[in-house]
């Protein structure tokens, strides 16, 4: 088995993580008024909150996920996965055992695939377009109100969604997203200071995005041949770039880097390298709105590790900083990972009123 290098310790192999297994037919659709297709996975699953006196337990919270790059409907969590939901402290992380079923809250969690990504149709659309396509969804699911997480590559789109349906509407006095839980997300380009401690390969992709984005798609390319062909291997080099904090998270939360490797698999199997370039373009451009911008209702929080390399701390702060009432939590010796590490957390200040 391969090593980062010798101090740090071999990681497992995953046999089943082939080409040959994907593309993948779970999973479903909904038809756009358009006539394109978007796809999404249904997870069940129980918290067990820590406030429940904040809460609603005849309710059942549902939650939008919108991944990053490369990303699937199968991108949710480890803990989602091996949960049981009629047993609940097998998936909760907390230890208490003051903690009950009376402290057991119902989420309904689902996974959204943008344009071009897994079982939904390419298109070129902007980060707020596919806005229109989140209210589309929750209008055939008739859901009213629901809550938002948006990781990396995801960020601006759940910041786009924050901002445009965010606010209450001429139907409702309550936004259709009331909370939005950002993760380690890209920051607009033109804010100060993005690639600060960034590794020189990964500075050079954003000044890409901006001044070269043939030459990025050009690399991106090579990079996901080499994903078809070892998986693994081009996981693990592209976590070699990271903090140290990222490879102990792959190593302690088990199914991590088999969830990345799945949608790497689910995407490049399916010839959607064009959509990973596509989204890199939009992120040297303008997003079409400014985070000042999002108000009105929804209610805002920033996670970011400080020693994430790939999306800065200065995208999280700046972020934070702009959106107004924005609260915010910046993680000391955590990187780009830290969605993993901080489940519990969001799902908590997602649910809690």
């Amino acid at each position: 088995m391969g090593v980062f290098n010798s101090k740090q310790p071999e990681l497992p192999e995953y046999p089943h993580l082939n080409i040959s297994n994907f593309p993948k037919s779970e999973g479903e659709t909904i038809t756009l008024k358009d006539g394109r297709l978007l796809g999404f996975k249904e997870y069940k699953f129980q918290h067990i909150t820590s406030h429940p006196i904040a809460n609603d337990f005849n309710k059942e919270h549902v939650i939008l996920l919108i991944p990053g790059l490369p990303s699937s409907r199968f991108f949710c969590h480890p803990q989602v996965l091996a949960s049981l939901p009629k047993n609940p402290n097998n998936f909760s992380s907390h230890n208490d055992d003051s903690l009950s079923d009376n402290n057991t809250l119902n989420i309904k969690l689902y996974v959204l695939e943008r344009p071009g990504i897994g079982l939904s149709t390419f298109i070129k659309r902007s980060f707020l377009d596919f806005s229109q396509d989140i209210s589309e969804f929750c209008d055939q699911k008739q859901i009213t109100n629901c809550s938002l997480i948006a990781y990396s590559a995801g960020g601006p789109y759940g910041l786009a969604a924050a901002y445009a349906i965010g606010k209450p509407s001429s139907n409702s006095n309550k936004p259709l997203i009331t909370k939005a839980a950002i993760i380690s997300s890209i920051a607009p380009y033109n804010a100060p200071s993005l690639t600060i401690h960034m590794p020189w390969k990964l500075k050079f992709a954003w000044w890409l995005t901006k001044n070269g984005v043939g030459l990025l798609s050009a690399i991106a390319r090579m990079e996901s041949n080499t994903a078809i062909k070892d998986p693994v291997k081009a996981n693990r080099i592209g976590l070699s770039t990271g903090p140290l904090s990222d490879l102990k998270c792959v190593e302690s939360v088990e199914g991590v880097e088999e969830m990345f490797i799945e949608s790497s698999l689910e995407m490049y199997s399916r010839g959607q390298i064009e959509t990973e370039c596509y989204e890199y373009s939009l992120w040297g451009k303008d997003w079409g709105f400014q985070l000042n911008e999002i108000c009105g209702g929804v209610k805002c929080k920033i996670w970011h590790g400080e020693e994430d390399s790939g999306t800065t701390v200065s995208m999280g702060k700046y972020i934070a900083e702009q959106i107004p009432g924005c609260e915010s939590s910046f993680v000391e010796e955590k990187g780009h990972l830290l969605y993993f590490e901080i489940w519990n957390d969001v799902i908590e200040w997602l649910v809690t009123s």
